[in-house]
């Protein structure tokens, strides 16, 4: 498989909605202005001036300026992209921090040099969402009009004065997390986005579900959860929460922040360490001014005991990706409705679920139903289907979902299983879809937890919108076997009551 490449990409102008990407290697960090920028006079049109960075002096350059854009101002709440471009750091300005991303090689779409300016500074279009956005791709190389080491030979000390020690930098993405400020190592990370819809289907302790990132599934965990070591903390959704997506352990997974900071390059000699054994979860602390300490973290010791679950949920997607991909290239045949032994009936309850086409017998109005006095739980009563007595259970109980509001009919799937028929009551029938590959259900929410025997596996189902949806299968076998099995003073009133209701309607006929 192609390696993706990794892209860090920043707003430079909202009006315009014009948004740049630099190359993630170039990247050493992205933060709010320093104090002041202090202007030149005398240098080249679009150098801003110089920030003080910790120890550093750091030429910002205005991007507006260079890439000729009509407002060349910024805002006061501008970030600063600091690049090393052949041992020169240079800051960037920038509007704002968008995201880190990886794409693979095939979406980064060189510019054709006949529609270029001399300088070239804009390299390729990134095809991010193909149809939906490309992002222009900066190349510093050509950033400087002429020879970077022309440009900036004075600023190294062409009058032989003695160089300073090289410092060595280690790179954090910087978040926060309810009020504290914690790094992840920036290695580590493989992309920043917006925290979309999160799947919850399998939202288990420390695990928020699973969200669909550009036809991947990525696990995603509860950050304020893992990292006060408690259960049942509810994350809050804002416009500033993000999803930071890191490597761990040979998978990739995704962690719930309340906002992302910056990207720090920190110098190792800043760094203070933890004393061996003392807390493996941490690797030191970055001391800030004004006590902000940033707290560095090892993610991969944190999420150790989620590991397997993770693992478990990420294959999810895996095969089906691998089996549409190899489809495509020979044939576009859709595999919708066609009933055959790895169809599915897919039918809502308010979710989506689906029974196996070989456990369903037929399909019913439910207009017929005699309710059981005082019946409790799911059953909801029966049905005489041609002289057989059969149980009606109300999937929307049996999986604890809420009642259905409106007053309209729903469906009866009439099931097979262990010398017994049962009627299950649905709200609709969504379609007949064919999938042959399914997956173990790894672990479920409190919902449905308990009845997991009876959800063990679960398909992926493309939806009429385009969206992948995991939908898990009703095992019908362990359904009826495991819960629904009535004992023989129940059958027998149920009979009963089945025989005078209709010895009733004969006499009325």
């Amino acid at each position: 498989m192609t390696k993706e490449q990794l892209f860090a990409s920043f707003v430079l102008d909202h009006e315009q909605g014009l948004e740049i990407a630099l190359r993630a290697e170039y990247v050493t960090e992205a933060t709010p202005i320093q104090g002041t920028i202090q202007k030149l006079p005398g240098s080249i049109p679009f150098l801003e001036g110089v920030m003080h960075l910790r120890n550093e002096v750091i030429p910002v350059l205005n991007l507006k300026k260079r890439l000729g854009l009509s407002n060349s101002q910024y805002s006061n709440t501008a970030k600063v992209a600091v690049v090393t471009l052949r041992e020169h750091r240079f800051g960037l300005l920038f509007e704002d921090i968008k995201e880190v991303f990886g794409v693979r090689p095939e979406a980064i779409n060189p510019i054709s040099k006949v529609l270029q300016t001399e300088d070239q500074i804009i390299s390729a279009l990134i095809n991010v969402e193909p149809g939906k956005r490309a992002i222009e791709l900066l190349d510093l190389n050509h950033l400087f009009k002429g020879d970077i080491e022309e440009n900036t030979g004075a600023a190294r000390g062409e009058n032989g004065a003695q160089q300073a020690k090289p410092i060595s930098y280690s790179r954090f993405v910087a978040f926060e997390c309810a009020g504290q400020e914690y790094g992840v190592p920036v290695d580590l990370a493989r992309e920043i986005t917006f925290c979309a819809k999160i799947d919850e289907l399998f939202k288990t302790g420390m695990t928020a579900g699973v969200i669909e990132l550009r036809g991947r599934t990525i696990p995603i965990l509860n950050t304020l959860a893992l990292l006060t070591d408690d259960n049942d903390a509810q994350y809050e959704i804002t416009e500033h929460t993000r999803v930071l997506v890191l490597a761990c352990e040979d998978c990739t997974v995704g962690f719930i922040v309340d906002e992302i900071k910056e990207i720090l390059s920190i110098p190792d000699e800043d760094i203070l360490p933890f004393t061996a054994g003392e807390n493996s979860n941490i690797t030191g602390l970055y001391p800030r001014v004004g006590n902000n300490n940033t707290i560095l973290l090892n993610m991969q010791n944190l999420v150790c005991d989620q590991i397997d679950n993770i693992k478990a949920m990420a294959r999810i997607g895996e095969h089906d990706k691998k089996a549409a991909e190899e489809k495509q290239s020979t044939t576009n045949t859709t595999s919708h409705h066609l009933i055959t032994e790895n169809g599915y009936l897919v039918f809502s309850i308010g979710k989506n679920f689906a029974l196996e086409i070989k456990d369903v017998k037929e399909i019913i109005e439910n207009n017929t139903m005699m309710k059981i006095p005082k019946a409790m739980g799911h059953m909801r009563g029966m049905i005489n289907l041609r002289g057989e007595v059969v149980p009606v259970v109300d999937l929307r109980r049996f999986y604890n979902y809420e009642p259905r509001r409106d007053d309209a009919m729903g469906k009866l799937i009439i099931c097979n299983g262990h010398g017994q028929t049962v009627a299950l009551e649905v709200d609709q029938i969504v379609t007949i879809y064919k999938k042959e590959q399914f997956h173990t259900t790894p672990s479920l929410g409190n919902q449905l937890r308990d009845k997991k025997d009876t959800l063990d596996r679960l398909i992926e189902y493309l939806n009429p919108d385009g969206i992948n949806e995991h939908v898990l299968v009703v095992n019908t076998h362990n359904l009826i076997r495991n819960h629904l099995q009535m004992n023989s003073e129940q059958t027998a009133d149920t009979e009963n009551l089945a025989t005078k209701n209709n010895t009733n309607s004969i006499n009325e006929g």
